[in-house]
């Protein structure tokens, strides 16, 4: 081989490693999979109740918080401030338009508007409390803090993010917590289910807008409570 073929295949060697390179940047392969086993996949049946998440086509949607199911109620048009289960009929949620804003509820079955009422900006979600009082912060090294009347409670710990989730809701019993995760590489939000001391952990949703959930328990109730 002639010193200019030597040239010319270095060259084509080195510009096949460059797209190489740019794929697994761009694809993220070799890259640890950070999300907790998706719940759709292997449901968990010692997650109780249901929960209702706002996906990123702004559609409410009902899933069992083990994962074994789920389904579209009804699509809003709009990203819902916020969003309740006042009970096994009804869903509701917080339309932003206009101020201060208007609580809207449909039939769970089939997604009809039952009623319309006006609510005050009070009314809009701030800090995700559970009905125990217990909060929860995302800490800008990617833990969550779970602290109650000024002291910590629980540091739940997530391996190899890039950044950490957020908290974005409390089961009713106050035993588990939904985190939204911005996904470096997807366009959606996942959404993460773990117990109060972070061993249980699960994927309910990866097609979410983070816009906030609501979770109900049969005999224990609902959170957050409808304004």
């Amino acid at each position: 081989m002639s010193t200019r073929d030597r040239w010319f295949a270095a060259a084509v060697l080195g510009g096949l490693a460059a797209v190489l390179v740019s794929a697994v940047i761009a694809l993220g392969w070799g890259r640890k999979n950070v999300s907790p086993p998706d719940l759709t996949e292997t449901p968990n049946p010692a997650i109780p109740g249901q929960v209702l998440y706002v996906d990123a086509d702004s559609c409410l949607i009902l899933a069992d918080a083990s994962g074994a199911a789920r389904r579209q109620v009804a699509c809003t048009g709009v990203v819902p401030a916020g969003v309740y289960l006042p009970d096994a009929a009804t869903v509701a949620y917080l339309d932003p338009r206009p101020s201060p804003g208007r609580l809207v509820v449909l039939n769970a079955a089939d997604g009809s508007q039952l009623d319309v009422r006006t609510v005050a900006e009070t009314a809009f979600p701030g800090v995700p409390t559970a009905p125990d009082g217990t909060e929860a912060y995302a800490r800008s090294d990617g833990r969550v803090q779970l602290l109650r009347d000024g002291k910590e409670l629980a540091v739940l710990a997530f391996d190899d993010v890039e950044w950490g989730p957020r908290p974005l809701g409390w089961s009713p019993d106050s035993q588990w917590l939904v985190l939204a995760y911005d996904h470096p590489r997807k366009s959606a939000t996942e959404l993460w289910i773990v117990s109060r001391d972070g061993t249980v952990r699960g994927t309910i949703a990866n097609d979410a807008s983070g816009a906030g959930i609501a979770w109900r328990i049969e005999g224990v109730g609902t959170w957050p409570p409808v304004p």
